[in-house]
Order: C-alpha cells, then structure tokens, then sequence
C-alpha cells in the first residue's frame, strides 16, 4: 500500500489516481486460512531450499539449512496465529480490541519476515527454488493489516 507521499507522486507524476483500500473486515476465519495457506507454501519452499543448501555437501551452507532460515520469524508467526484465532474466536464485544491485535501482529510478522534483509536473498536464491516469502506472506500479510 503506497504511502500518501507516493500517491501524491504517482497522481502528479503518472496522472493517476489511486482508489483507496477497502477498510471493510474480513471474516477472521477467512483471514486465517489465507495467512495459514500461505505460510505453509513458504514453509515448502524453504523446506525445498534446505534441501538444496545440504545437497551441496559445503558445510557452512548445511549449516545454514540447519539454522538459519527459520530463525528469521523471531516467534511472530506464532504470536499471529494466536491472535487471529483469538479474533475468530472473540465475543462481539471484544471484535475491536482483537482485530488491532492481529493487525499489529501482521505488521510485526511483515517486519520481521518480509522486511527482513534474508527475504529477497532467500526468494532470490540461485537454487532455483520457489519460496515466494514477498509474492505469497506479503499480500496476505497486507490484507490481514487493512482488513482484521
């Protein structure tokens, strides 16, 4: 999502205007599953690419298969998780409190994994595996931010 700044630039630059981002909510359940479905298909990747790395016999890189590329979550797949099941969960009351929760736990989970430095080195690997962290978490994460 441009910032103002940049739609500024883009209606002065390329004349065009930009529509804003639907606010409505998405069903909690619905925002899980997508979250859930993407996560497991980077989760196979970098499964895929661990492969690769201990394939090659080197032993820095089975070093990295090992235990690098999942320390880059630092918990908040976890913490997001817990927060949109909270938000399925949630009584009507507690709706408000609870999508804030799962939208700050988005954006920590997009800072920590789709920010990270390792996420385009890891989708831009010359291994030839598809990991897909920006193209697969970053537009769940996205949706999960404007519409918990």
């Amino acid at each position: 999502m441009p910032s103002q700044e940049q739609t500024a630039w883009i209606a002065r630059v390329l004349g065009v205007s930009l529509r804003p981002p639907s606010t409505a909510r998405m069903p909690a359940g619905e925002l899980l599953a997508q979250f859930r479905d993407a996560k497991e298909a980077v989760d196979s990747g970098i499964t895929k690419l661990q492969a690769a790395l201990r394939d090659t016999g080197d032993e820095d890189l089975v070093r990295v298969a090992e235990y690098g590329l999942y320390g880059m979550t630092g918990g908040q797949g976890v913490a997001l998780m817990k927060a949109l099941m909270e938000l399925r969960t949630a009584p009507q009351d507690k709706q408000d409190a609870m999508a804030k929760a799962a939208r700050q736990a988005a954006t920590a989970y997009k800072a920590a994994v789709v920010e990270h430095a390792l996420a385009d080195l890891i989708d831009d690997n010359p291994f030839g595996v598809d990991v897909g962290i920006q193209a697969r978490l970053g537009p769940v994460l996205d949706t999960i931010i404007r519409a918990a």
